[in-house]
């Protein structure tokens, strides 16, 4: 995990020459059920000994990313006319015709080297219908972590068209069931490449992300009673924060990263705490007659949303942090829980019970303009915002068996994400690094 999160700081980018300055928009990428675009991606050019194996891997991730944001489809490489030769890549070398009559409207061009034990690819995009270069990158990293070129030049391509960076290179943490205990993992979007956290062999819960990405707050027994622990990706180390009080659980880390949201049990009252770092100390923030537990702070770090039972049963609860009566913001059933605050501000997601399953929904910070964001025929728990706001991460679980799935904040493009883990949990995705 040292290492990933190094290499995350170390991949080098370097623009082409003949790149134009900004983005182009043009499509809204809240808009929902719109017309795809068709992309043509085919298998980078490789250059050099020991570079296929890397040209063909960043090819196919870079074409799963852009399937998997519903933003783009995918032209099958048995139907393109002109074959990726060098001879491409000169002046007039593309056949803009060819790739027109086979219906693309983008065209994604590459070439790879390996040095050493690091790769060069050069990527760059084109507009199939002006015959345009939209933009052109040279990344240099790791070759074991080729998959994260693909990502970041995903992410370019989307901003191309959208005006919004992607999130193809960003991860999500969960827990899930391994022999007699619960441990932490993290995923790509790809649910292909997963990386064990813990390996304590006791009970792991509640991952949640730093806002620099590179802590990982989280609960664990493994001392016998339940203590709050922050992994360290820089330093591969675990710090225990504190072992007071009883059962306490980490909600969210504040947006400058200088206090953890948490609930904690003192003296037979669950409320939620604040625990600044530096000062090492905690403030409690909310309380009342009731449970308060599973905050999720607004983006600009003024208000709470949280879970309390106050008034019977567990509804979401909005509040200012500097005082002021909390307002309830859920009325889908009668058992809400699990609030997630959208990087962007404009919505909570939470899970509500109704007809006897749980589905996810979203409501404006107000409490107005309630939605239905996805159910099925189990239950859809434990919602978790990408942070570009576009996208929400849940657990789907039926009958002892769950899977991530991901799904557009507009309730379409639902997709598998990972599944073959037992009792997976309390998924967090991370930020952008």
């Amino acid at each position: 995990m040292r290492k990933v999160a190094v290499f995350l700081m170390m991949l080098s980018v370097c623009l082409l020459g003949s790149v134009p300055s900004g983005a182009i928009v043009y499509i809204d990428i809240n808009s929902p059920g719109g017309v795809k675009i068709p992309v043509a991606v085919p298998y980078l050019l490789p250059e050099g000994e020991g570079a296929e194996k890397y040209a063909r891997g960043i090819s196919e991730v870079l074409g799963e990313d852009l399937t998997s944001s519903s933003i783009f489809t995918l032209i099958d490489r048995d139907a393109y006319l002109q074959e990726v030769t060098p001879q491409i890549f000169e002046p007039g070398g593309i056949s803009f015709s060819d790739w027109k009559m086979i219906g693309a409207d983008s065209l994604v061009l590459g070439k790879v080297s390996l040095k050493g034990n690091r790769v060069v690819a050069e990527l760059r995009l084109y507009d199939v219908a002006v015959g345009k270069l939209l933009v052109g990158k040279i990344y240099r990293g790791p070759a074991r972590r080729f998959d994260m070129i693909a990502h970041k030049f995903a992410n370019e391509i989307l901003y191309q068209y959208t005006g919004v960076k992607g999130v193809f290179d960003t991860e999500i943490a969960f827990s899930a069931r391994k022999g007699k205990g619960k441990e932490i993992f993290i995923t790509d979007l790809t649910g292909r490449r997963i990386k064990q956290v813990t390996s304590n062999g006791s009970i792991n819960m509640f991952p949640r992300w730093s806002p620099d990405g590179y802590k990982l707050a989280y609960l664990s027994y493994r001392r016998g009673k339940p203590a709050i622990y922050i992994r360290d990706f820089l330093t591969g180390r675990d710090r225990l924060l504190f072992r007071t009080g009883g059962f306490k659980s980490p909600g969210c880390f504040s947006p400058d990263g200088s206090s953890l949201f948490l609930t904690l049990t003192r003296n037979g009252n669950v409320d939620i705490y604040r625990y600044i770092f530096g000062e090492e100390k905690l403030v409690r923030v909310v309380s009342g007659y009731g449970i308060e537990v599973s905050p999720s702070v607004s983006p600009d770090g003024k208000k709470l949303a949280f879970v309390s039972d106050r008034t019977g049963y567990p509804q979401i609860y909005v509040t200012s942090l500097e005082g002021g009566r909390p307002v309830r913001v859920s009325f889908a059933g009668y058992y809400s829980t699990s609030p997630s605050w959208s990087p962007r501000g404009d919505w909570i997601a939470f899970t509500s019970m109704s007809e006897g399953k749980f589905s996810i929904y979203v409501v404006r910070p107000d409490g107005s303009d309630q939605r239905l964001l996805v159910t099925g025929d189990g239950s859809c728990e434990d919602p978790s915002f990408s942070p570009d706001g576009r996208y929400v991460v849940y657990i789907y679980r039926k009958k002892g068996y769950s899977e991530l799935r991901i799904t557009s904040i507009t309730g379409f493009g639902d997709r598998l994400l990972l599944r073959g883990f037992k009792e997976i949990g309390s998924p967090s995705w991370s930020p952008r690094r």
